[in-house]
């Protein structure tokens, strides 16, 4: 939930600062993944390289959703800074690109997050 509340936030203050196309979306998710990567035990656990079937228990649903609505807002605030109508073509890209980040370097963000200061208290 915190995780949507931030990106809610930076989405907010991309948009009022006028921030462009690519640092909108560079800057949050090289800042999270750079965040999951610091706070993650090991490789494996940064890039997700388990299966899905396993990451999926692990994680639960309300988190994967949560996540992957960051994931969408991010997506949809990045394209609404520099609005252009997207082709068949584009939006089929975005759509698996979205999919291979989500997938491979986002999910999981916010148990890495809680596992490491869980484990502080």
């Amino acid at each position: 939930m915190y995780l949507l509340l931030f990106t809610i936030i930076y989405c907010v203050i991309t948009q009022v600062l006028n921030i462009g196309y690519i640092p909108a979306m560079g800057v949050y998710l090289i800042g999270l993944i750079l965040i999951k990567g610091f706070f993650s035990e090991e490789l494996k656990d940064v890039f997700n390289l388990k299966k899905t079937k396993y990451l999926y228990k692990e994680n639960g649903f309300k988190a994967s959703l949560m996540e992957l609505l960051s994931l969408m807002l991010i997506f949809i605030n990045s394209y609404l800074i520099d609005y252009e109508s997207l082709s068949l073509f584009e939006f089929v890209y975005l759509l698996f690109l979205i999919t291979l980040v989500y997938r491979f370097l986002f999910w999981g963000i916010t148990r890495a997050i809680g596992k490491k200061f869980s484990s502080k208290v």
